[in-house]
């Protein structure tokens, strides 16, 4: 009797490894997948901090010297790049490396709050780029004066949507990926 229970135990310790092992693989597998979409993630913010940072100089030639806009223009387009600059690398501040090496609930917490900030985002973004392209149409019909304005403001018109569109798209993908982020950590949590 004695042997059978000694053979049972063994046979639990050695299930139990394997579950730990498991275990062990499935994270593994997780913080991969993880550290994929967040790769994504923060390669599109880098590339929205670039276009800042090259917009700012590139808007004065564009505005005030090849279009004769006021100084202004040119102020305005680099406070509004600013903004989400500064927004962008606040939003990715915890989202590098080192965050996929902590525990999976503080992983989780920091990428809820990052998809939060980001969905918050549309709030200050949209309101900004609307006023943005309003002064924008003003400075052209200043320029343009009051026989040619129509094509120009249309051009900005339609800019603005195919950017919103864009924008859009972009910002739809990136909370999909903190979703998928979310919903794996609370897969894994849940077995």
């Amino acid at each position: 009797m004695n042997s059978e229970f000694e053979d049972m135990r063994k046979q639990m310790e050695i299930l139990k490894e394997k579950l730990q092992n498991q275990d062990i693989v499935n994270e593994k597998i997780l913080r991969r997948s993880m550290r994929k979409s967040m790769l994504s993630i923060n390669r599109r913010y880098m590339i929205v901090c670039i276009l800042c940072i090259f917009m700012m100089p590139y808007s004065y030639w564009a505005f005030v010297k090849l279009n004769g806009m006021s100084i202004y223009m040119f102020l305005a387009t680099c406070l509004l790049m600013l903004v989400v600059l500064a927004y962008t690398l606040y939003n990715g501040r915890h989202l590098g490396s080192r965050l996929m090496g902590k525990d999976l609930v503080e992983v989780r917490e920091k990428v809820a709050n990052a998809k939060k900030l980001d969905q918050d985002w549309l709030k200050i973004g949209i309101p900004l780029a609307v006023l943005w392209l309003a002064y924008f149409s003003y400075e052209q019909y200043k320029v343009m004066g009051m026989d040619n304005w129509v094509l120009p403001v249309g051009l900005c018109v339609i800019a603005g949507c195919v950017g919103a569109a864009i924008g859009l798209k972009v910002h739809f993908r990136i909370q999909d990926e903190y979703s998928e982020i979310i919903d794996e950590i609370d897969d894994f949590k849940g077995q």
